[in-house]
C-alpha cells in the first residue's frame, strides 16, 4: 500500500506504542462484550509485524484474552515476509494460539522480482528458512500468500509449493484500479487472462491436492456456496484497520484509491469501535458488497453472482466505484474457463467410466482434500445433473395439469428461477418432493416411515424459496419432515432460539478443527433441524440423516428436558454430514458389489448390510479425527480421550469384519485410506 496513492504513513509512527496497543484491546473488549460476540478475528498485519518486538504481540494477545469473556473465541493471526521469523518465535506463537501466514511468490527467481531488501539484496533464502520451520508446525502455520507476477511461470510456482506442506495457497492480483493500472497490462492486455487460465488448468490437472483458496472459491461459487474472499462474491463489511497511530481505518487495501480510509475520523483514544464500525464510509463499504451497489454493466453480466462485482478497490477510478473491476475481464475469463474444465471433466468421465468406474485419483481427493476440491466438484456436479434431468421431467409433467394455469407456468418461466434451476433440484426438500412426483407419474404411491401416504402437492414448487445459505436450521418446509410422520419430534424454534449459544459453540469446534468442511457443507448439507426420537432412550442422543432427504441433517438438542453438550452437537453434524459426503460418492462410485450377508457391527446390536457397516466405518474416522484434535484443547479433552478410545476400539473390530465383505475395487481403494487415515490417528 505504500507505494500507491495513499501516503498517510508518513505521518504515523513506524511502530505501534503500548499505549496504543493497551487502548486497542479496551476498544475491541468493549466492542465484543457489548454485542455477545462468539467469536472474532484478530490480524497483526503491516508493513513487517515482527518489526515489532516478538513479546509485545504476545502480551497483547494475553491482554486481549484477560479482558474479552472466555466464551468468544479469539482467532489470532499474523502476516509476515518470514525474514525476521526463527523457531523461538513460532514456538511462542504455537503456545498463544497465534496462526501465522507467509508471503512468498515462489521460487528464488519468482520471489525477488518484488521482494528484495532495502539494499537491492534477495530475500528469498530468509523466507524459504521461514517456511521450512512453519511446515514443522500445521497447528500454526496457516497459509501462503502469493502475489501474482504474469511474468513468472505458473508451472515452476506449483512445482515449488508442492514439495512443502501447504494448508493454503492464496494468489493475489496486484492491487490495482482505473487510476493505477495492473503492471505490464497496457503492453500485453492479455497477459493476465492467459496466466491465469495457464495456473487454473495446471493446478487443475495436476496439484488439485494444493488448496488454492481463489481456485476453490470459484468452484464453490459455481455450486451456489458463499466466496472465502473479498475478491470473489458478495458479503459484508468484516475487517477494519487500527493503524499503528491508532486510527481507525476501513479495509487497508482501500488505501490504493488515495487517502481517505480514516473512519469517524477518531481512534482508539477518542472514539469507540462502534462509532467507527458506524460511520458513513462503511455504510458506503457495505454497499459496494451489495448488488445495487454494482455498476449496471455489472448487474446485467451473467457471472454477477460469482464475482461479486470483484474487490472493491480495484473498481476505483476518478468519479468513485460505481465500475467493473479493472481484471473484469481476468475474473469473467477464468470463472467461464472454470466452469468449463468442471462440465468437460464430468462429461468425460462419465461417458468413459459408465458412472461405475471412478478414477482412484478422484476416490482419493475426494477423501483426502477436505472442502471443494476438483474431485468433490466433479461428484457434486454428477449428483447436479442426474437430478436436474429428473426434477426438470417432474416439472414438466406437473404442467400438464390445468390446476396451475398461469401462477405454476410464470413462475417456472422466470428469469430467476431458471437460472438456479440445478440448484433448486438438489435442494435437501426439493429433492424430497421431486421422487413423491416421479413415482406418481409412474403410478407409485410414495410412504413416509410410519406407513401414510404421502401427498402429491403440485403446487409446492410455484411457492417455494430458492435455497438459504448454510446453515438453515429448523426450516419449517414440510418436505423436511413429511418422509418421517410422526415418529419423529421436531423441536419448536422457541427451544432452538434458547440454544443458540449451544449451536454457535458446536459450529465453533469444527471450525477451528476443519473450517474447509463448512465449505462442503454449504453445498450438500443445507439443511439442519433439531429432533427428538420419540421411541429412543431418553438418555441417548439421537441423530439420523436419510438419502432420501439427501442434505438434511436430523440432530438432536435436548436430552431429559436440557440442552446437551455442545461438543456432542457437533459430532452429530459432523457424523450426519459425512453420510451425506458418502451418499453422494456412492451415486457415482458404488462400494459394494454385493449389500448381503448381513454382517455384525460394533456400532449396533442387530446384523446390517455391508454398506450400512462401510457408513459407520467413513463416518467415525472422521470423529476420531475430531476428537483427537480436541484432546488437546483443555475444555473438553477429558471427553476427547474417552471417546478416541471408545471409537478406536470399535473402528478395530469394524475394519476387520468389513474387510470380509464384497466391495467394488473402489470400495476397496476407499476402504485403505480409511485404514490409513485411522493408522495415522492412532500412531
Amino acid at each position: 500500500m505504500y507505494n500507491h496513492l495513499d501516503q498517510s504513513w508518513k505521518s504515523q509512527p513506524k511502530l505501534m506504542s503500548e499505549a496504543t496497543l493497551a487502548a486497542s484491546a479496551d476498544r475491541i473488549s468493549e466492542y465484543v462484550i457489548e454485542h455477545q460476540l462468539d467469536r472474532i478475528a484478530v490480524v497483526y498485519h503491516g508493513g513487517e509485524p515482527l518489526l515489532l518486538d516478538t513479546m509485545k504481540l504476545i502480551d497483547h494477545a494475553k491482554l486481549l484474552r484477560a479482558k474479552i469473556p472466555p466464551s468468544t473465541l479469539i482467532d489470532f493471526s499474523l502476516q509476515t515476509n518470514g525474514v525476521l521469523l526463527k523457531e523461538n518465535h513460532i514456538l511462542l506463537f504455537r503456545e498463544h494460539k497465534i496462526q501465522v501466514s507467509l508471503s512468498i511468490d515462489g521460487p528464488e527467481s519468482a520471489n525477488d522480482r518484488h521482494r528484495l531488501d532495502h539494499q537491492g539484496k534477495s530475500t528469498f533464502a530468509e523466507t524459504e528458512a521461514a517456511l521450512k520451520l512453519l511446515e514443522k508446525y500445521p497447528d500454526v502455520f496457516a497459509g501462503i500468500i502469493s502475489v501474482i507476477d504474469p511474468q513468472n511461470d505458473p508451472r515452476s510456482i506449483f512445482s515449488f509449493f508442492a514439495k512443502f506442506s501447504i494448508p493454503q495457497l492464496d494468489f493475489l492480483l496486484p492491487d490495482a484500479n482505473y487510476l493505477t493500472p495492473p503492471p505490464a497490462r497496457e503492453l500485453d492486455p492479455d497477459i493476465y487472462i492467459r496466466w491465469l487460465i495457464n495456473c487454473f488448468d495446471i493446478w487443475f490437472d495436476n496439484y488439485s491436492e494444493i488448496k488454492v483458496r481463489t481456485f476453490d472459491s470459484i468452484l464453490a461459487s459455481l455450486f451456489g456456496a458463499p466466496s472465502e474472499t473479498d475478491g470473489f462474491g458478495f458479503g459484508d463489511v468484516s475487517l477494519i484497520t487500527i493503524e499503528t497511530d491508532g486510527t481507525y481505518h476501513d479495509l487497508d487495501v482501500l488505501k490504493i484509491t488515495g487517502e481517505g480510509t480514516h473512519l469517524s475520523k477518531g481512534s482508539v483514544y477518542t472514539d469507540s469501535l462502534e462509532q467507527a464500525i458506524s460511520s458513513e464510509l462503511v455504510s458506503r463499504h457495505r454497499n459496494l458488497l451489495k448488488k445495487e451497489g454494482l455498476s449496471i454493466k455489472c448487474r446485467d453480466c451473467e457471472v454477477v453472482d460469482i464475482c461479486g462485482g470483484g474487490a472493491v478497490a480495484h473498481r476505483f477510478n476518478e468519479e468513485g466505484f460505481s465500475n467493473p473491476s479493472i481484471y473484469c475481464l481476468e475474473l469473467k475469463g477464468l470463472i467461464e474457463h472454470a466452469s468449463k474444465r468442471v462440465s468437460e471433466q464430468l462429461s468425460a468421465e462419465l461417458e468413459s467410466s459408465n458412472v461405475l468406474l471412478v478414477e482412484e485419483n478422484v476416490v482419493k481427493e475426494y477423501e483426502y482434500v477436505t472442502g471443494i476440491s476438483p474431485a468433490f466438484a466433479y461428484v457434486l456436479n454428477a449428483f447436479k445433473t442426474t437430478q436436474g434431468v429428473i426434477f426438470r421431467r417432474v416439472l414438466s409433467y406437473c404442467k400438464q395439469n390445468n390446476v396451475y394455469e398461469n401462477e405454476f407456468k410464470s413462475r417456472l418461466r422466470s428469469p430467476e428461477l431458471e437460472s438456479k434451476l440445478d440448484t433448486l433440484a438438489i435442494h435437501p426438500a426439493v429433492v424430497a418432493w421431486t421422487e413423491v412426483i416421479e413415482k406418481e407419474r409412474m403410478g407409485v404411491a410414495m410412504r413416509s416411515i410410519d406407513g401414510k401416504t404421502l401427498p402429491v402437492d403440485y403446487l409446492y414448487i410455484t411457492n417455494n424459496s430458492l435455497p438459504t445459505n448454510w446453515p438453515s436450521f429448523q426450516s419449517d418446509d414440510p418436505w423436511l419432515r413429511l418422509p418421517f410422520g410422526d415418529k419423529i419430534y421436531f423441536e419448536d424454534k422457541g427451544i432452538v432460539e434458547r440454544g443458540w449459544n449451544i449451536i454457535t459453540e458446536a459450529l465453533s469446534l469444527i471450525k477451528s478443527w476443519k473450517p474447509e468442511i463448512l465449505d462442503e457443507m454449504q453445498l450438500i448439507s443445507p439443511e439442519i433441524l433439531f429432533i427428538r426420537d420419540l421411541e429412543a432412550p431418553p438418555d441417548r442422543v439421537v441423530s439420523f440423516s436419510d438419502n432420501s432427504v439427501p442434505g438434511a441433517l436430523y440432530v438432536q438438542l435436548t436430552r431429559l428436558g436440557e440442552f446437551i453438550d455442545s461438543s456432542d452437537l457437533a459430532d452429530s453434524i459432523i457424523h450426519e454430514h459425512r453420510h451425506q459426503k458418502l451418499y453422494l460418492l456412492q451415486r457415482v462410485c458404488p462400494i459394494v458389489n454385493a449389500d448381503y450377508p448381513l454382517v455384525p457391527s460394533p456400532w449396533r446390536e442387530e446384523l446390517r448390510p455391508p454398506t450400512g457397516l462401510f457408513h459407520a466405518l467413513y463416518v467415525f474416522v472422521e470423529l476420531l479425527d475430531f476428537w483427537t484434535f480436541h484432546n488437546r484443547n483443555s475444555k473438553i479433552s477429558k471427553k476427547a480421550r474417552i471417546n478416541c478410545k471408545r471409537i478406536s476400539e470399535q473402528l478395530e473390530t469394524g475394519f476387520k469384519v468389513v474387510e470380509s465383505c464384497d466391495l467394488t475395487d473402489n470400495g476397496g481403494k476407499l476402504l485403505a485410506l480409511l485404514k490409513d487415515k485411522y493408522n495415522s490417528l492412532i500412531s
